[in-house]
């Protein structure tokens, strides 16, 4: 199981991982979503990946990759789960991507690569629509669709467990 809320407008993995902030909140481990333009010797409050590369901030192993369009995937191993955010379908040719508990996408030519490809991973697809959730999950045994969606207010935030 994978725990993913909405933090302000963002999405929040297992109370660690902030993915896709445009501000970056100094209580996560925070992951962008394309390469930072340059690399800066100073001292932030917050730690933010934007860079290929491993690490391991707080215990949370962290391995960002990139590709030719800019975009970062990440492998994180954390909790002792292991989840990988993919924003490129090649990457999903990596045999490293494969040991992975869940795959998170947001881009539908990862999907598309996910069925072409016919793997039968646990996957879920975000998608973030003003303060809306909306996670998909294929099951990998049953290939049944689970749709999940949570509504939100600026008030709110929603919380969404997928097992």
């Amino acid at each position: 199981m994978v725990n993913i809320k909405l933090e302000s407008g963002w999405f929040l993995l297992e109370n660690k991982v902030l993915f896709w902030p445009n501000v970056p909140n100094d209580q996560y481990i925070n992951l962008a979503l394309e390469a930072g333009e340059d690399i800066t010797n100073q001292k932030l409050p917050y730690s933010m990946v934007e860079f290929p590369g491993e690490y391991d901030i707080n215990g949370v192993l962290i391995k960002a990759l990139i590709w030719k369009d800019g975009k970062l995937n990440y492998l994180l191993n954390l909790k002792n789960k292991k989840i990988a955010i993919i924003q490129n379908p090649k990457i999903l040719e990596e045999d490293e991507v494969g040991s992975m508990d869940y795959w998170l996408y947001l881009d539908e030519n990862v999907e598309r690569k996910i069925d072409q490809l016919e793997l039968e991973w646990k996957t879920i697809k975000l998608s973030l629509e003003w303060w809306v959730l909306q996670a998909d999950m294929k099951d990998d045994k049953s290939h049944e669709e689970i749709d999940i969606k949570v509504s939100n207010t600026k008030w709110e935030t929603p919380e969404v467990e997928v097992e």
